[in-house]
């Protein structure tokens, strides 16, 4: 019986041959860099330098926890969440009134682009 699961990209055999995803090149520059810190072959020692890989990439929860708690993700959640909020609220209003809608969106618009224009000439 043949074994198929080097054709799905998060099986062992894709992961060993560097497909599908990222982990595989990270692990061989950890690999590589902990190979090239020890002096010579009898200095370097596998499971100690897995270990090491295992600790410092561990899950990819505490990735997400560590970018998440960053200040240009949570602006980012922060206008994603207002970009939503306010096309929700402009076309909920906007059905009902649309001229007030378009006259704050004038407004908005060319108050940006004067802001835009004082930011340029002060250059």
């Amino acid at each position: 019986m043949q074994d198929f699961a080097y054709l799905f990209s998060d099986s062992a055999a894709a992961w060993l041959e560097g497909r599908g995803d990222a982990r595989f090149l990270r692990y061989e520059r950890h690999y590589r860099a902990a190979r090239s810190a020890a002096q010579s072959q009898e200095a370097f020692d596998l499971e100690q330098s897995n270990n090491r890989f295992a600790q410092r990439f561990g899950s990819g929860r505490l990735q997400f926890a560590a970018v998440s708690k960053s200040k240009a993700f949570g602006a980012l959640a922060t206008f994603l969440i207002l970009l939503w909020g306010g096309s929700a609220l402009l076309s909920s209003v906007g059905a009902t009134q649309p001229v007030a809608v378009a006259a704050v969106l004038g407004v908005v618009f060319i108050g940006l682009r004067m802001r835009h224009l004082r930011a340029r000439g002060q250059q």
